[in-house]
């Protein structure tokens, strides 16, 4: 009768262990921080209160034209507010293959992560730019809770503004720093 318990005890304990609790959906930033990885093609860790999606492609004259400047800022960036940001690059939707994001990556030296080809169905990060017409080079500015707090894009080319969620970026981690500090 003891050992017929004790087996009945076990089972339960296994069978309540084993019960698997149902999650909430991953937001977007969850989802792009799961696919990041470095040049080497291994998962990157990335912990940051903001995340800088960059759109660009190796064809395009004004992302390669770019590429020294958002150099600097990235480095600069990280220079002053640490693992408060990062800049994960997604490619652009005419993309077919992770040597597209190589040659772009290649060709900037850039050291930030990027979201491999094959996760790119499920980071969703194309389709966060709700819409196909994204002018590059571009940036999505996104927050812990996967809102986007601002684009690069607008609703025409004259409302594009390349640099307006570096802007915006720059002013949230200048006041996160200031209430910081106090």
């Amino acid at each position: 009768m003891k050992r017929m318990l004790t087996v009945i005890l076990l089972g339960f304990l296994l069978l309540s262990g084993c019960k698997t609790i149902p999650s909430e959906p991953m937001n977007a930033y969850e989802k792009i921080v799961k696919s990041a990885h470095d040049r080497q093609g291994d998962p990157v860790m990335v912990d940051a209160d903001y995340l800088l999606v960059y759109y660009a492609a190796d064809w395009c004259p004004y992302c390669v034209e770019y590429a020294e400047e958002l150099k600097e800022q990235y480095s600069l960036y990280k220079r002053m507010y640490g693992d408060n940001l990062e800049i994960i690059f997604a490619g652009h939707v005419n993309d077919q293959s992770d040597e597209n994001l190589h040659a772009f990556l290649d060709q900037g030296s850039y050291s930030f992560p990027y979201i491999p080809y094959s996760l790119r169905e499920s980071s969703g990060v194309m389709e966060l730019l709700g819409e196909h017409r994204f002018y590059i080079p571009g940036f999505l500015l996104l927050d812990r809770e996967g809102i986007i707090l601002s684009s690069s894009n607008g609703a025409t080319k004259e409302e594009y503004l390349r640099d307006r969620p570096l802007y915006e970026l720059q002013t949230l981690l200048s006041i996160d720093c200031a209430v910081c500090t106090q």
